[in-house]
């Protein structure tokens, strides 16, 4: 049987950008690390900007992550759609 339901233990935090549609990503992380997880990818956007050079944004918001020590899950938008 199919079944739907809101995991309360996970939190999504989604970056884009308005300006570039295929830079569009949600981070899943676990509920206690949301706060955490939100301020190291709000500051890796804002480095990408000018230490991101060379790095696919993706893999530069996950390296930060990382580094972070926070387990996350990385979903990417389709830009085709």
């Amino acid at each position: 049987p199919f079944q739907v339901s809101i995991d309360r233990y996970k939190a999504a935090i989604r970056v884009y950008s308005e300006m570039n549609e295929w830079m569009d990503c949600i981070f899943i992380v676990s509920a206690e690390d949301a706060e955490r997880a939100e301020k190291v990818l709000q500051e890796a956007w804002d480095s990408y900007w000018e230490d991101g050079d060379g790095w696919c944004y993706g893999n530069y918001l996950s390296d930060k992550m990382i580094k972070a020590g926070i387990s996350f899950d990385v979903y990417y938008a389709d830009s085709e759609e």
